[in-house]
């Protein structure tokens, strides 16, 4: 089929890191031709390269009956916004994580979508990570056995300072709903629904660029979930640690895994020896478009993204069916927002919510 005509609202980091390779590729299944940003110089810098028109209203986008779809790139805080009007435009939305800032905004943004007939899709990246996907197969066809429990630990330290938005609650949704997504879509994806979570959150102030107390997200959290195919995870993050301590894995009812870069490393309680599994560069033309010290160090994260673009994009042309639609989108953001709910009462929530 011709390629899907998209249109970019955003493009910022995001965009230029991990979602303009993509529509460099030869292969790809969609051109860029309109890109819409408040900043003038951005949009225009990034219009050029794509041979597309710029704008710094993302409705003058939307108006034009030529676009098919659009790919947003831009904070939380307006997702809800471009979703309505993207809608009642006819387009389907590609959303960058977080989907939106808490429940009710993804309800309304599922129901505008559907409503108009459009698809709605979170461009979930992990789920397309070589280390998560060899998981996902070994979950599925028996190896591992069933979960008894999961970790993850993401504790460090993350400054304001670029991003200060991040640390504003009603601009990104909490440090849960915009960072930890990522393993809270992965935790569902792979381990199914959950049934109850119990969750503590506080708030270090830190000063120098953190925004005041009253405003600022949680920088530090832990929460307990468990499934309701049985098995429990536990998450510790933080943003506030001045000492780093990191890693993911599980222990199921044949053995243990632990997530590596881009990779897997397992034993079940049958094998001798543990088993490694890494994705390799491949010496291919895949995302020769970024330089070669480049590509050799980012290009699971940049090939991880892309896939999931075209993966959209896939589903746009009915050849495929949606695995990061919008209402999974909703049911991470549902765990996070359980989470906030526990700390506030101390007690555990019982999901959906």
């Amino acid at each position: 089929m011709d390629k899907i005509r998209v249109g970019v609202i955003g493009c910022g980091g995001i965009f230029r890191g991990l979602h303009a390779p993509y529509y460099q590729e030869p292969t790809r299944r969609a051109d860029i031709v309109a890109i819409a940003d408040i900043n003038e110089a951005s949009a225009n810098e990034q219009a050029d390269q794509f041979g597309a028109d710029a704008y710094t209203d993302y409705r003058s986008l939307l108006d034009r009956q030529d676009i098919d779809a659009v790919d947003v790139c831009v904070h939380p805080r307006p997702h809800l916004e471009i979703t309505r009007a993207a809608a009642d435009a006819g387009k389907h939305i590609l959303m960058e994580k977080p989907m939106c800032c808490n429940v009710a905004e993804g309800d309304e943004m599922i129901a505008a979508a559907e409503n108009a007939g459009v698809l709605l899709m979170v461009a979930y990246m992990m789920r397309f990570d070589p280390g998560y996907a060899k998981l996902k197969s070994l979950l599925d066809d028996g190896t591992l056995g069933t979960l008894q429990m999961a970790y993850s630990n993401q504790v460090g330290w993350f400054s304001p300072e670029r991003h200060p938005w991040l640390f504003v609650k009603a601009e990104s949704g909490g440090m849960l709903v915009e960072q930890a997504i990522h393993n809270l879509d992965l935790w569902l994806w792979l381990y199914g629904p959950a049934s109850t979570v119990y969750g503590f959150t506080s708030h270090v102030p830190l000063g120098g660029t953190y925004p005041p107390a009253d405003e600022a997200v949680e920088n530090n959290a832990l929460l307990t979930v468990h499934f309701k195919n049985g098995g429990v995870a536990m998450m510790m993050k933080s943003w506030a640690a001045e000492i780093r301590n990191s890693g993911n894995g599980l222990v199921t009812s044949k053995g243990s895994a632990t997530l590596i870069s881009h990779g897997l490393r397992w034993k079940t309680h049958d094998m001798a020896e543990a088993e490694e599994f890494t994705a390799p560069v491949p010496d291919d033309d895949t995302y020769r478009n970024m330089p070669e010290e480049r590509r050799q160090q980012r290009y699971w994260g940049v090939a991880a993204k892309g896939t999931s673009i075209d993966h959209w994009l896939q589903c746009i042309a009915g050849e495929a069916e949606p695995t990061t639609h919008g209402r999974m989108g909703r049911d991470g953001i549902e765990l996070a927002e359980a989470t906030y709910r526990s700390s506030q009462i101390g007690a555990p929530i019982s999901l959906p919510l």
